[in-house]
């Protein structure tokens, strides 16, 4: 009989229905729509300005060329932005981090006076702004406009992030916070040594969002940045694709090889991409934890 059953439940594990054929299908069509133009985008940052001439779609480049990338790095312009972009990250990362959790560790507090006011001013904010013009205005009455700290002080909070950190605050049980307090610690040791270890997923998780939006931001650098030596790569890299930055003007001229914009253009969005890509592995194992994990009670 216990034969039986165990037959039947791996019959029913192993049928395919119709919704897994379709959504298999449409996961498979979006793949491809994400990985086709990636794909073309890094064979043509390795191509030859006469092969794309005389066949533009390719499946691998006839004649492998590293030109395309010595001539972007060439224009002097984008060592100096990879730069920029990595200080804009790692410092607003870390702004951004130490103010979401404290106030998510104050939000996950119960009983304290004000608590239900202050967690629901915070996330009407997710709804409702101030606007474009009224932001401005406030960062340019702060004295930051034309600084690098413009575009890491007034963007450190993400209200959403804040309310997934504040979820895992909640699960953790009170209990090893009063025992900590029965031993004499105080609030700050516990919040550091005791509370941040135990919620590593949800730190890893936030640590890893926060970078990808630093390293992806371009419209208020190009918005309170007006000098061009303090630009991050995103913002380069648009001036680069919209061609109004003078880029190829910078890029040193060789007898015979003239210079392939497309190529230089494609190559310039790899370079762009590959450190956000070479960071998620790092951060993988605690993705999906913490995400899961914070969304279960948000």
């Amino acid at each position: 009989m216990q034969n039986n059953n165990g037959f039947n439940r791996t019959k029913r594990r192993s049928k395919i229905t119709t919704f897994d054929v379709v959504n298999t299908i449409i996961l498979t069509l979006l793949m491809l729509l994400v990985l086709i133009p990636f794909y073309y985008t890094v064979i043509k940052s390795f191509m030859t300005q006469q092969e794309f001439i005389m066949n533009s779609v390719v499946l691998w480049p006839k004649t492998f060329t590293l030109k395309n990338y010595t001539d972007m790095f060439n224009a002097g312009n984008v060592w100096r932005a990879l730069l920029n972009s990595v200080f804009y990250t790692v410092v607003g990362v870390a702004w951004s981090m130490f103010i979401t959790t404290t106030l998510a560790y104050g939000l996950s507090k119960k009983g304290y006076p004000g608590r239900n006011i202050i967690q629901n001013l915070v996330v009407f904010t997710m709804y409702f702004s101030g606007g474009l013009i009224p932001f401005f205005l406030v960062v340019k009455s702060l004295g930051l406009i034309g600084t690098r700290w413009s575009v890491i002080i007034p963007l450190g909070l993400n209200v959403f992030y804040v309310i997934i950190m504040r979820s895992f605050f909640e699960q953790l049980p009170s209990d090893l916070e009063e025992a900590a307090t029965v031993d004499g610690a105080s609030p700050p040791r516990i919040f550091v040594q005791i509370i941040l270890p135990l919620t590593k997923p949800a730190l890893a998780t936030m640590t890893l969002f926060y970078a990808v939006d630093r390293w992806n931001e371009w419209f208020y650098s190009g918005l309170f940045l007006g000098n061009s030596s303090m630009w991050p790569i995103q913002l380069l890299l648009r001036q680069i694709l919209w061609g109004t930055s003078g880029f190829m003007k910078n890029v040193p001229q060789e007898a015979g090889k003239p210079t392939f914009t497309e190529g230089v253009k494609s190559a310039s969005v790899i370079v762009t991409m590959l450190p956000i890509m070479l960071v998620y592995p790092f951060l993988q194992k605690y993705f999906v934890k913490g995400i899961m994990i914070g969304a279960i009670k948000s």
